[in-house]
């Protein structure tokens, strides 16, 4: 694919008017273009629009696995070229051992009440890694360290409203390292092109 003679917003309003001819409006707004990517990967079908209503039966989800009739939430990270020692768990060059595991963050701006974080302990959650915005990995995360991580960041949000401190409601955030099997399974990889 030759891309020289594109500019960058020639190449985003591509993307826009692609995203748009299969009925997701604003596409490219907040890396929604990220959610049917990943749905695409998973079988799953992606929510038209960025944010479900709060009394929507969508809410707190991206996609819908229409096999399952569960629905899932999506969150993703792009990763730099140095990250991916991390993602690879490369040998040091050292000989000392092996880089950590990537941690990954997702970011749940509307778990700023314990029934919102109850909603989301009844989707499934999958995180995915995308390098140079190819999708090269994607977790399933384990629902309950889902609601174990939120509520964490609930009650941190609530010490300090008790205690008359400034505090958010639009960042309470679940991580996992991509190799903690305890809390989360590979369900996709292409590390094709990484690793050359």
């Amino acid at each position: 694919m030759d891309l020289s003679n594109l500019t960058i917003e020639e190449l985003a309003n591509a993307l826009y008017l692609k995203m748009e001819e299969r009925g997701f409006p604003k596409g490219t707004d907040k890396t929604k273009w990220r959610e049917p990517v990943m749905a695409d990967i998973l079988g799953h079908v992606a929510h038209e629009k960025i944010s479900a209503g709060a009394n929507s039966e969508k809410y707190g989800s991206d996609a819908l696995d229409e096999e399952t009739g569960t629905y899932a939430e999506y969150k993703s990270q792009a990763i730099s070229e140095d990250q991916i020692k991390n993602l690879l768990q490369l040998k040091r060059p050292n000989g000392k051992g092996s880089f950590s595991s990537l941690a990954v963050k997702g970011v749940y701006n509307g778990a700023y009440t314990l029934e919102a974080i109850e909603k989301y302990s009844q989707i499934d959650h999958y995180f995915g890694v995308f390098y140079k915005e190819i999708c090269v990995l994607i977790v399933k995360v384990d629902r309950q360290e889902v609601k174990k991580q939120l509520t964490a960041g609930f009650n941190k949000m609530e010490a300090k409203r008790l205690a008359g401190k400034k505090y958010t409601t639009n960042c309470n955030s679940v991580s996992v390292k991509m190799d903690d099997e305890s809390v989360c399974e590979v369900v996709y990889k292409n590390f094709k092109n990484l690793e050359d």
